[in-house]
Parts: structure tokens; C-alpha cells; sequence
């Protein structure tokens, strides 16, 4: 009961914030695995990617974002993860939503050039 509890509170907790947030193109991020994920969305809050393999809710990986010949790592948690589409072949593509945990002031200040940068492109 009180598991249930707590994920909804994190869910009222993560709707009532409203960070600003961009959708970025051309920015790869490798998850837990060194896999390739998609960066569909990011904030300094957390990121949406969209990846192939399954990362269970609650635990925790590292987030690299590579553009620019620059690498920023950020310590996550996964806080949802969906199946978004299948292929053919049988390849599944989850959509999942990460938490950025324990930002130091400078991952922070990284973080917030990071994603000025992008949005900017995109205006």
C-alpha cells in the first residue's frame, strides 16, 4: 500500500513541476548498457529517451549526452518506461522517463548550457 501511495505523490510531484523543455535533435545519450537511446526530451529535471531493452522502473543507470565533441554523464533513475513501437522483426522501442539525481552545481550549470544550446537551434 504504501509503494502505491508513494509512485502516486511522485507522479503528482513530477505533474505539478513545469521545467522548461525542449525537444532536441541530433544529441545521442548512452543509458546503463552503452546503448543508443534517442533524446526525445530533457530538462534539469530529468529526460525522455526512446531506446530497444527494458530498464526497470526505479533503477538507477547514467545518462551520457554527447554533442559537439563534449560528454556530460548524469546519474538517473528510471521513473517510467513504456513500449512505444514494435518492427517487424520483433525489435521492441521503449519510451522511458528518467530522473536526474544528485546534480552538482557544475552538472547543473552543464546541464542548463547543454539544453540552451539545443533550444536555441531549434528557434
Amino acid at each position: 500500500m504504501a509503494k502505491a501511495h508513494r509512485k502516486s505523490v511522485l507522479r503528482r510531484d513530477l505533474q505539478s513541476r513545469k521545467p522548461p523543455r525542449f525537444r532536441i535533435a541530433g544529441v545521442t545519450a548512452a543509458i546503463t548498457t552503452l546503448q543508443e537511446a534517442e533524446v526525445l526530451d530533457l530538462s534539469l529535471e530529468g529526460a525522455l529517451v526512446e531506446h530497444q531493452g527494458v530498464l526497470p522502473l526505479g533503477s538507477p543507470c547514467f545518462l551520457q549526452l554527447k554533442a559537439d565533441g563534449e560528454r556530460l554523464t548524469l546519474r538517473c533513475s528510471v521513473v517510467h518506461s513504456r513500449v512505444t513501437r514494435s518492427e517487424a522483426e520483433g525489435a521492441l522501442y521503449y519510451e522511458t522517463g528518467l530522473e536526474f539525481l544528485d546534480l552538482s552545481r557544475g552538472a547543473e550549470q552543464s546541464l542548463g548550457a547543454f539544453i540552451r544550446s539545443y533550444g536555441a537551434q531549434e528557434g
